[in-house]
């Protein structure tokens, strides 16, 4: 029997001007930048259980599946990037 990796879950800790830019609200309370946001963002990546929230720390989390796990890691990140900023 020969076991396969075929999902991780990641944790990329946040700058403070990319936390508070996920933490920004319209004045009806939701949030500027939503979950179905960064989903869509992330499309059609294979990528899953998206967090982030005051609970879980200044980090993102998400998880990657599929046999290109490295190459699809790098291209998230480089996406968030885009919309979040590196610094």
């Amino acid at each position: 029997m020969k076991a396969e990796v075929s999902s991780i879950t990641f944790r990329i800790p946040l700058t403070d001007t990319q936390q508070a830019k996920l933490d920004r609200k319209w004045p009806d309370g939701d949030p500027f930048i939503s979950y179905e946001k960064i989903e869509s963002l992330l499309e059609p990546l294979p990528v899953e259980n998206l967090d982030w929230s005051h609970h879980s720390g200044q980090y993102l989390y998400f998880t990657i599946y599929g046999d290109d796990i490295e190459g699809t890691l790098a291209e998230v990140i480089e996406r968030l990037e885009r919309k979040l900023g590196s610094t």
